[in-house]
């Protein structure tokens, strides 16, 4: 089983660095709604990683949300602005694909994609050390 889970880790970390590499290129050719959706779900399935690594499972965004708080942010293991970034990508990716009013600008899709890192690169010493460890 636990092998099931570390394999489970991997593959989402594995999709959260696919997204962050297609918000790129969206951003590259000019799909700047597009790229701040994928932006978000690049953070989504790093947040789904980390989460796994402490066998906490969800199948909601909000759900994700909630226990990346309880998990991680309210034990002091990652600091409050990392939820913030969550939630800022999680509200970005929601007036991209659904907003009729504006249309996102290359500006919106660049922060996106920066907050992602940023995100990526704050969980990632604890998803690799997991990984590490199931070594």
């Amino acid at each position: 089983m636990e092998s099931i889970v570390w394999q489970r880790v991997g593959t989402f970390w594995d999709k959260a660095e696919e997204r962050l590499r297609a918000a790129h290129l969206l951003l590259q050719q000019g799909f700047y709604e597009e790229a701040v959706s994928v932006a978000y779900y690049a953070t989504l399935w790093a947040a789904r990683a980390l989460l796994l690594t402490e066998g906490a499972e969800t199948r909601t965004h909000e759900g994700v949300r909630t226990m990346l708080g309880l998990y991680f942010i309210r034990t002091g293991r990652l600091p409050q602005e990392v939820g913030r970034l969550f939630t800022r990508r999680l509200d970005d990716r929601m007036n991209a694909d659904y907003s009729d009013v504006n249309f996102l600008s290359s500006e919106d899709a660049e922060e996106a994609i920066e907050q992602a890192e940023r995100f990526m690169d704050a969980v990632r010493p604890l998803v690799e050390s997991y990984l590490q460890e199931g070594n």
